[in-house]
């Protein structure tokens, strides 16, 4: 009776360690980066999902856990996550349940430099840099590649700041409307939250406006974004133009 019960324990404690044997070359995890380019930053967000039907555990050499590089049409690098950063030297774990994820966030300011990047699209590319997975080693660092198009700056429009959540909203902008005027309305992607509103410039100058945001609970979409949109209106025909997005809240 004890062999058949060392034997079954035996066969329950290398169950895990064989499927990853097996999965070597399809490895049971997904790793992606997720870049989203706004007007004045990217929110880079990189994604590691267990697939597997059993625990992962992974084994990092350093408290760096990844790298991010992006890159310009011209192959040269503009943005690294790990530039002037330091690092504990030190073994961390990251242990990951079946279906669950972790998730890590970068943002850049298109700053490269000193100055800002031009327009155009950019290769964002991710690096896992997990040592050991399930105590076996990982031979290949797993891999993820996004291309985003990082837009012109706004000549209207820039340095926004936004505070507040639940429907209470501040927002520190500076603007520099031609015409004497900035207009603003708030959605969530699909419905009008506040109505058209205008707000009259000074001079033609850059100039700090804030803007006081209230949205009726009721209004407030359950999932998903608040957003504010700037923009002014062309002299000639009173067409939207330099259309400036801030988003005030994800939900």
């Amino acid at each position: 009776m004890l062999r058949l019960l060392t034997a079954a324990a035996l066969i329950i404690f290398t169950m895990p360690l064989q499927s990853f044997e097996a999965s070597k070359k399809e490895m049971p995890f997904d790793f992606k980066v997720m870049p989203q380019a706004g007007t004045e930053t990217m929110e880079i967000e990189l994604l590691l999902r267990n697939t597997a039907n059993y625990p992962l555990s992974f084994e990092f050499r350093t408290s760096q856990f990844y790298e991010v590089n992006i890159l310009n049409q011209n192959g040269e690098m503009v943005y690294s996550s790990s530039e002037g950063k330091a690092f504990l030297q030190a073994i961390q774990t990251i242990a990951v349940k079946p279906d669950e994820f972790k998730v890590w966030k970068e943002q850049w300011d298109y700053r490269h430099n000193g100055k800002r990047v031009k327009e155009g699209e950019y290769i964002v590319k991710a690096r896992l840099l997990a040592s050991n997975l399930n105590g076996k080693e990982l031979e290949t660092k797993a891999e993820s590649e996004a291309s985003v198009y990082i837009p012109g700056q706004n000549p209207a429009f820039r340095h926004v700041k936004v505070t507040g959540e639940n429907g209470l909203y501040s927002v520190s902008i500076e603007g520099r409307p031609k015409n004497g005027k900035l207009w603003y309305t708030v959605e969530d992607g699909h419905n009008e939250l506040l109505p058209e509103k205008g707000v009259s410039a000074l001079s033609n100058n850059w100039e700090n406006y804030n803007i006081k945001v209230s949205i009726p609970a009721d209004k407030l979409p359950e999932n998903g974004s608040v957003i504010l949109h700037l923009y002014e209106k062309s002299h000639n025909d009173g067409h939207i133009i330099n259309s400036f997005p801030v988003i005030l809240e994800r939900r």
